[in-house]
């Protein structure tokens, strides 16, 4: 007998031994007690304002219903506008919290899943139903209390929501693989193009190992006839891109790309202009990131659990050589999209656990379903035997929440929110400010249009002036400033014919400085993170810049104190959010790179001092704060003779 007809006949077996009622509401219960715990635990580490990259961005595009970056995430923004009218504090506190909802309610489908699954390819197992709950639960303890599934459920970011259309579409996929009815197979082709319309690549990873499942029972719907059926439930997902063309009518005031029609939408979404230019660059290092994602699986899971996944998919392949395809598709397919969307592998970069999280379900599931076979084969032994072993599983489960809380609790973490404020509070009512770190572009992005924080700023971002769209949005935005500026300048010689206009305007005029603006050196006096610059050349700073930057400092936690310590609050926060550490070196470097080009070696010193705790291996770095010693060695006038000096050779 074949396996399909093995397993098709195992799961009517199953569903014929149960009443659908009772089955649907024992299954319901530990749903909703999964869903209630992990919403719990995921609510009182939620960050409370906004973090680091994409969220700034995110929340404000759901504030004004905007156009976020590609491929624009439309049922993202959608779905978080709706529920952020429900009265659950700050407008940063709601979409963060959006994502410990989508997050939880894709562990509830997980359990819905493992259960389903085991039931259906371990039939003569799956009789002890409280074994199905317990292996159930433990897996789930290990894929929630992850690094990478815990961090985007604490945070606003897309992958909880992605993992809850995969949860879905793979629970779709198990009944109809079970009950074979045509309901399930059109509505698996529905969320598959809904579920595009928020992180498509990553989504389109696991379709060959969906398939592995779904199409063995599905070979009806192959054919001509009701082949279409299936494109029209798939277009009907899709429709959600309609989003794009539709509201970027209305000028939103956040847009991204190229989107006024469908077919820019569609060449923004499909990034058209990235797929000319693929070259095999991303297969650079191809074994060294191999290497860094196998030991990412292993940080994740922790050693223990590690060895039980390990353990499990061979199992699988004695016992299910099907659900073990599923597995290894998943977890190939997810890792070749990682290493086609990345050109560098950051194991402390919260994205790329995102890109992988798929891939930590898949490990998952073969831990969870090892221990269950393992469970089962020791079922005749001693209750002694058995009551130990499964607490023993029971506490190796509990291995990632102890390795992986004090990282992903960010309810204390409102560094990246500070640090926008820090930036943006000080500046001079109407001010002009040019960003060059796409960190702080988002976060002010966040303050002024979820916050409603200094709205009076205008920001814009140095590095997006080079591309087309970017340049045009701002001149339409700012047309009195842009006036008679030829549409063909972009990038640097766009920015400095902006600088130049706000100063001649008057406008009080901030820019971030980076490597670029040596040229600039003399223009420019330090207010905070960043400098206002002047028409009037600048000397040398006087007594009074530098006392209002020390005033600054010392108004502000982010600074380092003479026994390199962060001397702010947050302490433990800081030590374990990498991004913060990152940006801040940055910050820290560019400052003390410009009092290096002032010839002011010793600030410039204080600041290299700082980036160096953050960064103590950098060799440039080094090298820098070497030459400068050297030259401030030299600098120093040499110590007048002593009485005691003068005595002795009289």
């Amino acid at each position: 007998m074949s396996l399909i007809k093995r397993t098709k006949n195992a799961g009517n077996s199953w569903l014929r031994g149960k009443k659908l009622g009772e089955l649907l509401s024992s299954q319901n219960a530990v749903c909703g007690l999964v869903f209630a715990f992990f919403l719990a635990v995921y609510s009182m580490t939620l960050c409370s304002a906004v973090f680091w990259w994409d969220s700034g961005e995110l929340i404000a595009n759901i504030a004004v219903m905007g156009l976020p970056h590609r491929p624009g995430f439309p049922i993202y923004v959608l779905l978080g506008k709706f529920l952020t009218f429900l009265p659950l504090g700050s407008f940063a506190i709601k979409v963060n919290f959006l994502s410990a909802l989508f997050a939880s309610l894709s562990l509830a489908v997980m359990y819905r899943i493992f259960a389903s699954s085991a039931r259906l390819f371990f039939p003569d197992e799956s009789r002890r139903s409280r074994l199905v709950h317990l292996c159930g639960f433990f897996f789930l303890l290990v894929l929630g209390f992850t690094y990478s599934f815990w961090i985007q459920a604490v945070r606003a970011e897309v992958y909880s929501l992605n993992c809850l259309f995969f949860s879905l579409l793979l629970y779709l996929a198990v009944l109809h693989l079970v009950r074979r009815e045509a309901k399930y197979f059109l509505l698996f082709f529905f969320l598959f193009g809904l579920g595009l319309g928020n992180h498509h690549l990553s989504l389109l990873s696991t379709l060959p190992a969906l398939l592995v499942l779904i199409l063995g029972s599905a070979g009806e719907w192959l054919r001509p006839k009701r082949a279409p059926f299936c494109v029209l439930f798939l277009l009907l997902g899709l429709s959600v891109y309609l989003y794009l063309p539709v509201r970027s009518l209305s000028h939103p005031a956040l847009a991204w790309g190229e989107v006024e029609s469908i077919s820019s939408s569609a060449g923004s979404v499909l990034a058209l202009d990235a797929v000319r230019n693929l070259n095999l660059g991303f297969l650079s290092h191809f074994t060294v990131k191999i290497e860094h994602i196998a030991a990412l699986f292993f940080d994740q899971l922790t050693l223990p659990c590690f060895i039980v996944s390990l353990v499990g998919l061979f199992l699988l392949l004695k016992r299910s050589r099907r659900l073990l395809a599923f597995v290894l598709l998943l977890v190939g397919g997810n890792c070749a999209a990682v290493l086609l969307m990345t050109t560098e592998l950051i194991p402390t970069n919260p994205d790329l656990h995102g890109y992988l999280i798929l891939s930590i379900f898949g490990l998952g599931l073969s831990y969870g379903m090892g221990i269950f076979l393992i469970l089962n084969r020791i079922r005749r032994s001693s209750s002694l035997v058995r009551n130990v072993l499964t607490a023993a599983l029971g506490v190796v489960s509990l291995f990632p929440l102890i390795r992986h809380y004090p990282e992903a609790d960010l309810s204390g973490n409102r560094i990246a929110h500070n640090y926008g404020l820090s930036v943006i509070s000080h500046l001079e009512p109407n001010s002009m400010l040019f960003a060059d770190n796409v960190n702080l572009n988002f976060i002010l992005r966040e303050l002024q249009y979820a916050e409603g924080i200094r709205q009076d700023v205008t920001v814009i971002d140095r590095g997006l002036l080079g591309f087309g769209w970017y340049a045009e949005q701002k001149r339409k935005e700012l047309a009195v400033l842009f006036a008679d500026i030829p549409r063909d300048v972009v990038g640097d010689p766009l920015f400095a014919s902006l600088l130049g206009r706000c100063l001649n305007q008057d406008r009080p005029t901030y820019i971030e400085f980076t490597e670029r603006d040596s040229g600039l050196v003399d223009h420019l006096v330090p207010s905070g993170y960043v400098f206002q610059a002047s028409r009037i050349r600048v000397g040398r700073l006087t007594e009074e810049d530098l006392a209002a930057q020390k005033r600054w400092d010392r108004q502000h936690p982010f600074r380092l104190g003479s026994e390199s310590k962060l001397l702010e609050p947050e302490n433990h926060v800081w030590a374990r959010d990498w991004d913060a550490q990152r940006v801040f070196a940055l910050s820290f470097y560019r400052l003390g790179l410009f009092y290096e080009w002032k010839g002011m070696a010793s600030q410039a010193l204080d600041r290299y001092a700082q980036v160096r705790v953050m960064d103590p291996l950098n060799e440039e770095l080094l090298a820098r704060i070497r030459r400068l010693e050297n030259v401030e060695a030299l600098s120093e006038p040499e110590p007048p003779d002593s009485l005691l000096t003068k005595g002795s050779t009289g």
